[in-house]
């Protein structure tokens, strides 16, 4: 016969399943009017949907946790309770489409009601095998066409697959452009007359493109090549195909950690993110999740993952601090063999730094609702993630206890951070530049000036521009990655710095002149460089034009305008003429 305690535990599932069907719902409405927003060209609702789906998981999970409390009253701390609440959840969502999802909305509702530290595996859905729901095929969200009649054929079809309120400008014409580029490859990755394509029935959708995402397999050998087709937008003409990005490295950059979140009109992600992991073997599937928007759960893959890689870890590496000038603000560490850092707010910060901890906080939340544009490295902020303490050095742990004790828990053999961020670990541009020859120097000096000005027509100032607060990609990509200093570019007050009375204030350590809290002298910009003259040659070449006050102000004025500018995951060359 079922207790009091049974009927709440049961109340408490089907409410959270409720949460989590209509944090769904309203996740899937904003992600559907992605290519109504694409075949408008309407960029700046683009921007606005992006911000606010990445609000609607946590506005939900705070409905789904208040109406909990209201359920279970006094009860709702009541630990055993929570057990079965679990296990009817469990119960409930078994066949469910987006079981994986699902477990970690109950995950985030226990979470806000308990509290991140009394988080314990026996209420969580996040390592125990027994709640880990059973694969499902990826045939249902992907579409194959035979190339008996030709490959170029078969493309053709692809694109009059996906229906658009807006023609294409002239779709023979691209077809031409990706029969070029297989003829390059035809023979080499695999033999192109001897394939069919495969793609995924949903679009892609991503600033001011649409992406349609396949790939090509051997029908003898069923060796495969990823593909993705960049569609843009031109109000005037129609649609177009700016690219044909072939290859696993080519369309691993589309899914860098640098950039905003598609959105995929699919109320199947689980098996999207499946096939990713075909596509792109070498992508974590907590990326993939990531890519697609669903940035809370890839939160649980990623613990899964650094749960499994600590496993697996030899037993000598152990976390040391990461490469680099150390920051004023955040205490960064690693292993020799990770791919990620974490990052923590120390407890005091080294002068001149004068800024609180919640504006450190407040930047990194700014960056996360910022369109990234390649240019600013993603993060994963946890609540009392946990070590083992065995696997810190004694180098790290002396930091630790040093810079960051206030954010510090040891209990046993276990090391739990209250607050940190996850980045993706990257070679600082300042080290970097110290083992290259000449020609790789002009390429990273171009990037680096590339990032600066990408960012700031994306109305993004990156506050100290030193080489240090910038990483280099395995692409040899430059991201910035300090975001201490960051704010709107529109927040600014670029000035001329004022001609100095007499030389004795001209050669003053002290400025002649009032400074405001805004004011920004791009003159002064050359500072940053000043220690690599052979990089700053290379640099000025390029970009000289930063160190000009009228360079940031047309760019202020732009924005003001509402122009957003036309920033692409894939290089220039990749793109097709059309004006040829």
């Amino acid at each position: 016969m079922q207790t009091m305690n049974d009927v709440i535990a049961i109340k408490i599932a089907r409410a959270i399943l409720g949460g989590f069907e209509s944090m769904f719902a309203d996740f899937l409405n904003i992600t559907l009017a992605a290519q109504s927003r694409f075949e408008r060209a309407a960029w700046h609702e683009v921007q606005d949907a992006m911000k606010q789906r990445l609000k609607v998981y946590e506005n939900k999970v705070g409905e789904t946790g208040h109406a909990v409390k209201l359920i279970a009253f006094n009860e709702y701390s009541n630990n055993s309770i929570w057990h079965d609440a679990k296990n009817h959840f469990a119960h409930l969502i078994i066949d469910h489409e987006n079981a994986l999802i699902g477990q970690t909305f109950f995950n985030s509702v226990f979470g806000i009601i308990k509290g991140d530290y009394n988080k314990r595996a026996v209420h969580l859905f996040i390592l125990q095998a027994q709640f880990k729901p059973a694969k499902r095929t990826t045939e249902d969200v992907l579409c194959r066409l035979d190339s008996s009649s030709g490959v170029v054929d078969a493309f053709d079809k692809l694109l009059h697959y996906f229906k658009f309120r807006t023609t294409f400008e002239d779709l023979p014409r691209d077809i031409v452009f990706i029969n070029t580029v297989l003829d390059k490859f035809d023979g080499d990755l695999l033999s192109i007359e001897n394939c069919h394509l495969e793609f995924a029935k949903s679009l892609f959708f991503r600033n001011k493109a649409c992406y349609i995402i396949g790939r090509l397999i051997d029908d003898d050998d069923k060796r495969s090549v990823p593909f993705a087709l960049p569609l843009l937008n031109d109000k005037e003409n129609g649609l177009y195909v700016d690219a044909f990005i072939i290859g696993e490295g080519q369309l691993s950059m589309l899914f860098g950690f640098a950039r905003a979140y598609f959105m995929v009109d699919t109320d199947q992600p689980v098996r999207y993110v499946d096939y990713l992991c075909e596509l792109l073997p070498k992508k974590q599937r907590f990326e993939l999740f990531n890519a697609i928007g669903f940035i809370k759960h890839a939160k649980t893959e990623f613990f899964r993952y650094k749960v499994d890689s600590t496993k697996n870890m030899p037993l000598k590496e152990k976390y040391v601090s990461a490469l680099g000038i150390k920051g004023m603000v955040m205490l960064v560490f690693t292993t020799e063999n990770s791919k990620y850092v974490y990052k923590m707010i120390k407890d005091k910060f080294t002068p001149p730094k004068n800024i609180t901890r919640q504006v450190v906080i407040d930047k990194y939340n700014f960056v996360k609702n910022a369109d990234r544009i390649g240019r600013l490295v993603d993060t994963q902020e946890f609540r009392y993630l946990a070590f083992d303490l065995s696997r810190f050095s004694d180098e790290i742990l002396v930091e630790l206890h040093k810079y960051a004790s206030e954010n510090l828990i040891i209990n046993g053999n276990a090391l739990i951070l209250k607050h940190v961020y996850v980045e993706r670990k990257m070679t600082p541009l300042n080290l970097y530049i110290n083992n290259i020859n000449e020609n790789e120097l002009n390429q990273v000096m171009f990037e680096y000036g590339c990032a600066i000005k990408q960012l700031a027509a994306a109305n993004i100032f990156p506050g100290d521009m030193l080489m240090k607060n910038f990483g280099v990609t395995r692409w040899g990509r430059v991201v910035f990655y300090d975001y201490d200093e960051i704010c709107p570019l529109t927040q600014c007050d670029f000035k001329s710095i004022p001609q100095a009375d007499n030389t004795y204030d001209e050669l003053s350590n002290e400025p002649w002149f009032d400074i405001e809290a805004n004011d920004v002298f791009p003159e002064q910009f050359s500072v940053f460089l000043s220690s690599n003259l052979k990089a700053k040659k290379h640099f000025d070449y390029y970009h000289k034009d930063l160190y000009r006050v009228e360079f940031w102000q047309a760019l202020q004025l732009n924005i003001h305008k509402g122009e957003i500018a036309n920033v692409f995951p894939y290089k220039e060359k990749w793109r097709f003429n059309r004006n040829r």
